[in-house]
């Protein structure tokens, strides 16, 4: 599904199903922050509901929500009060994905570059400046602090150690209509899935496409995820 006029970071590319595999979320959970609740709005916006469709923003934004949820333990109704400040700060739809962010403890921080750390939902009250977890170092800025691209967790078993997680696979709106890549190519994640399906082994993809086996694994293991 396309839309004319619409840059390819909003371009509604991704089924709810799609990105929850990818980002280990349950379905669920991907309901309660693309969807919401009665008396409760999502956490992120998205472009189509019928049938549920994502961008790379949202994608950016649930990944990043999983990791202030998961890596960072923050509570929900910290993030969502702190989702609702950043809106009130930033006229983005998409504060997650379009504004840089720093944790202490249970408290989420605005961290424009440059500018001292703001404490979101109280009262904007600077913070000390830390270094983002590497988490969040998996979303790759422009200039202007907006994602860019994005390197998935290929198993759910890295988001317990994200600084020594491998990057094989990269999301990246401009290459292969925004689909899940082997890094500096443009060979699908999907179409290797196809190709194993279809009787190939991991060492003769590997010679095939000049990866090692190793790259092959996980860019399999994302496709495969649960």
């Amino acid at each position: 599904m396309r839309r004319r006029n619409i840059n390819p970071w909003e371009l509604p590319n991704y089924t709810i199903e799609e990105a929850g595999r990818w980002l280990h979320v349950p379905l669920s959970t991907m309901h309660y922050w693309v969807v919401g609740e009665a008396n409760l709005a999502p956490l992120t916006t998205v472009y189509s509901r019928r049938p549920i469709l994502l961008s790379f923003k949202n994608l950016v934004e649930c990944f990043v929500l999983e990791g202030l949820r998961k890596t960072h333990g923050i509570s929900l109704q910290a993030i969502r009060r702190s989702v609702e400040d950043l809106r009130l700060r930033n006229d983005s739809k998409y504060p997650l994905a379009d504004c840089q962010l720093s944790t202490l403890g249970d408290t989420v921080y605005l961290a424009n570059a440059d500018e001292p750390l703001i404490k979101l939902a109280s009262h904007g009250q600077q913070g000390f400046k830390e270094i983002l977890n590497p988490f969040l170092k998996r979303v790759e800025r422009n200039t202007e602090g907006m994602a860019k691209i994005l390197f998935p967790f290929t198993s759910k078993q890295h988001m317990r150690s994200p600084a020594t997680a491998p990057r094989p696979v990269v999301i990246d709106p401009n290459v292969s209509f925004g689909m899940p890549v082997l890094v500096n190519s443009r060979i699908s994640t999907a179409f290797l899935l196809s190709r194993k399906k279809g009787g190939a082994s991991i060492p003769q993809l590997a010679t095939d496409y000049g990866r090692s086996e190793a790259e092959i694994e996980e860019a399999l293991e994302l496709e495969e995820a649960a």
